[in-house]
């Protein structure tokens, strides 16, 4: 059991403490929950609420890369346990790499936002797009940390962990795509737009993972 393992229960603890500091009254959890569920979108996050260079946002995204490598290590490795119980070198790298994964998909697809809105003049919602992007990724870091605790008390097994926070990730993704559209809605041709974004920002990405790995 993962729970016996005492730096992944430290690391567990400490995110823990990160999010209930994160759930306060005026918490960036709390905040970002309030602005996502906000009608008028564009106005509410129209301020400097998610600044990238804010601590608690950031620490609470890398928990999201770092849960995540985890559980994806979990899954992927045969003898996860007694690997992480007395790593060395080449585990630890592994580890790193599976959490490196969803730091890059991030990364990449923020850099592409900004690429795209330099292109179309849209930088002022495209700012506005940026910060609903972290966003959802912010509200992700807790529901994968039960995941985490699940997994970690042997409550579910890594496969299970696995689905789950491919659950988290699509309904992040579905609600950052359902918040774009409240931003950028401009008629029917928006709905145009939304193809393309799909096809560019999602769809070919996999595809060439999934072709990278076959």
């Amino acid at each position: 059991m993962l729970a016996y393992i005492p730096y992944l229960t430290l690391f567990a603890f400490v995110c823990l403490l990160c999010n209930l500091y994160g759930w306060r009254r005026e918490g960036v959890l709390r905040l970002q929950l309030e602005k996502l569920t906000d009608i008028n979108n564009e106005r509410s996050f129209n301020d400097n609420g998610t600044d990238v260079l804010q601590l608690t946002p950031t620490l609470l995204v890398l928990q999201w890369f770092a849960i995540a490598g985890v559980i994806l290590y979990t899954y992927l490795s045969a003898d996860c346990y007694e690997d992480l119980r007395s790593p060395d070198s080449g585990v630890w790298q592994e580890l790193g790499l599976c959490m490196a994964v969803p730091a890059a998909w991030f990364s990449v697809q923020w850099i592409l936002y900004q690429w795209v809105a330099s292109l179309f003049h849209e930088s002022g919602r495209a700012t506005i797009l940026s910060r609903v992007y972290y966003a959802v990724h912010i509200l992700s870091a807790p529901l994968a940390l039960v995941v985490l605790l699940l997994e970690l008390v042997g409550t579910i097994s890594p496969s299970g962990s696995v689905v789950l926070l491919m659950l988290i990730f699509i309904s992040a993704q579905m609600l950052f795509i359902l918040s774009g559209i409240r931003i950028f809605w401009n008629g029917s041709v928006t709905l145009c737009y939304i193809f393309l974004y799909l096809c560019t920002f999602k769809i070919a990405p996999l595809l060439i993972i999934l072709a990278k790995m076959g």
